[in-house]
Order: structure tokens, then C-alpha cells, then sequence
């Protein structure tokens, strides 16, 4: 111990002269954390990390081994082989980090390989292609949260409708069927201008609580049904059930949705409690509190509103 019975082994001098014992509490606390075993989480940001451990030094990568958080972000990670090869090294890992690394698309991916993953950060990746995220998403079955801003997801619609349900490594599946545990999704800034053609592409998840879509070019918003089988080329398609049955929070900030209409559309989704709406069009022009008071009148449920608490007499 460097202080036994919490006493260092240097004293101060005090303004009489005389010397002062520096005492150290927690000590033995702070021991008890620093034992690589007990330790679950670590932190690797900015470390120019550029690839996978050799052969040479895997076996020191064994008392790692029970990891379950990984913070990679903000190395020089370049390709889905490195990264992934770097994750089997750790098979209790839970929670990764990836962000701000320039690696490019995926290419293929092992059903359910890394099952115990639950939370991915991707955000400011060189992803630039929704296929790369449902390849991830059937590579890891548990996945609960996904954070993929400043990424190219514009051809989420195309990869959508060209989903197979194949058991091949290299095909991607229906989304419903991918993402069936998954609760947060950030896609702030990925590209994304139709609600209809590309949001949409989302409604049938059935954990999905949070969608994060700040300053995407989204101008409008339609919730409308239609029947199956009768809806004309370009038309919203036609849905069962509920769209977005447990979306609870949705945030809109940066978008460019412009008319009231857009927000009234969201009366229809009938779990929808919290809404962060600013820097659009439609509230630019308007002062904060009349903002406020609008939406709150059109949208019938929510109970926050720009992470602020709606109160009684509010409504």
C-alpha cells in the first residue's frame, strides 16, 4: 500500500513551521477496482488503434476475455474484418463503441454471431449504406440500441424491399425480423428527405421507443392507412396494425418540416409521449412559448415536449 493506515509517507509543511501528516482515505477502495478481473468496462478512445492484435500478442488478450464494454472510438479502424476480428476476442462484450472510425461498408456477416451485444455506437462512421446495418443487426440478434448518426442512410427504402430471408451469410433480412429488440435507433443526420419512403421503412418494429432524426432534410410527415392491395403506384403503403406501436419518444430538431399538418400526423401514433421539434421552418418564425402551445393543443398525448415536462394546466 502506498499509505498505511491512510497516512502517505510525505508530510506539509504548515504556516508555523510545523509538519503535517497527508492523510489518503479509500485507498484500498480504489485497489479493489484496479484488479483486471473485476474490471468490465475500458476505455480505448484515440488511441490510434489501426487493426487486431498478432498472433504473438493474443495470448495476453486472455484476461480480457470477460469484458462486456469496449470504448474503440476514434482510432484509425478502416475495415469490418479488422473490427470484427477485434470483437471475437472479447465473447461477453455487451456494449461497443465504434465511433468516429472511417470504416468502410460491410460486406457480409455471421447470423447471430456476437448474440450478447446490446448497445452499438456508430456514429460518424464511413457507413454508406443501410445494407452495412442490417448485416450488423443479423449478426447481433440482442441489439437494443443503435446509434448511426452523421452516416449515407438514404437507400434504406431500396435495401428494404430487396431484403431476402435466405439463410446465406451475405443476405440481409426484413427489418422486423433484424431488429426485433431494438428499443433506440439514432439516425440523426444520415441523409434521410421521405417519411414515406424511407422512415416508414421502420414502422413495424416492435420494441422501438426512441427514433432520433434531428437535421435530416425531412419536409413532411404522413401517417395515413390504406388498404392492402389497392394502393396506386407512389402511394403510402398499406400496413397492419399500429405504425410504430411502441414509439414513445420521437425527436425532430434541424428537419425541414414546414406545415402543422405534418405535426397533427403524429397524433396517430398511439404511444408517442415525448416530441423535441426546433430549428424547422415551421417554428423558426414563431416564439418559443407560442410553439410550445401549439403543439401541445394538436398533439392530444404527449407529455414532454422539447425534454420539458407538460403540465395540467398546460393543457
Amino acid at each position: 500500500l502506498v499509505a498505511p493506515g491512510n497516512l502517505l509517507p510525505h508530510v506539509a509543511k504548515t504556516s508555523g513551521g510545523r509538519d503535517k501528516p497527508i492523510e489518503f482515505w479509500g485507498e484500498l477502495k480504489i485497489r479493489n477496482r484496479q484488479q483486471l478481473e473485476v474490471v468490465e468496462d475500458i476505455s480505448l478512445r484515440m488511441l490510434g488503434i489501426a487493426r487486431p492484435c498478432g498472433d504473438k500478442e493474443k495470448a495476453g488478450m486472455e484476461e480480457f476475455r470477460h469484458l462486456k464494454g469496449i470504448d474503440l472510438a476514434a482510432n484509425l479502424l478502416c475495415d469490418w474484418e479488422d473490427v470484427l476480428e477485434i470483437l471475437r476476442q472479447f465473447p461477453l462484450l455487451e456494449n461497443v463503441s465504434l465511433a468516429s472510425n472511417r470504416i468502410n461498408d460491410l460486406v457480409s456477416a455471421r447470423e447471430g454471431e456476437f448474440s450478447l451485444i446490446r448497445s452499438l455506437n456508430l456514429n460518424n462512421c464511413n457507413i454508406g449504406s443501410f445494407r452495412t446495418i442490417q448485416l450488423l443487426g443479423k449478426s447481433m440478434p440482442k441489439l437494443e440500441e443503435l446509434c448511426v448518426a452523421h452516416c449515407d442512410l438514404s437507400d434504406i427504402g431500396a435495401c428494404n424491399s430487396e431484403c431476402s430471408t435466405d439463410d446465406e451469410d451475405d443476405k440481409p433480412s426484413a427489418l422486423a425480423e433484424v431488429f426485433q429488440n431494438l428499443v433506440l435507433l439514432d439516425a440523426s443526420d444520415c441523409q434521410l428527405t421521405s417519411w414515406e419512403k424511407q422512415i416508414l421503412q421502420l414502422h413495424q418494429l416492435p420494441k422501438l421507443e426512441s427514433l432520433i432524426l434531428n437535421d435530416n432534410k425531412i419536409n413532411v410527415i404522413e401517417l395515413l392507412e390504406y388498404n392492402s392491395g389497392e394502393a396506386e403506384p407512389g402511394a403510402l403503403q398499406s400496413f397492419e396494425g399500429a405504425i410504430f406501436p411502441a414509439l414513445t419518444s420521437l425527436q425532430l430538431a434541424g428537419t425541414s418540416i414546414s406545415s402543422w399538418a405534418s405535426i397533427d400526423s403524429l397524433d396517430n401514433l398511439p404511444s408517442l409521449r415525448s416530441l423535441r421539434l426546433r430549428n424547422t421552418p415551421l417554428t423558426n418564425t414563431l416564439g418559443v412559448g407560442e410553439v410550445r402551445s401549439t403543439v401541445i393543443a394538436r398533439l392530444s398525448r404527449i407529455e414532454y415536449f422539447n425534454a420539458s415536462p407538460i403540465t395540467d394546466r398546460e393543457r
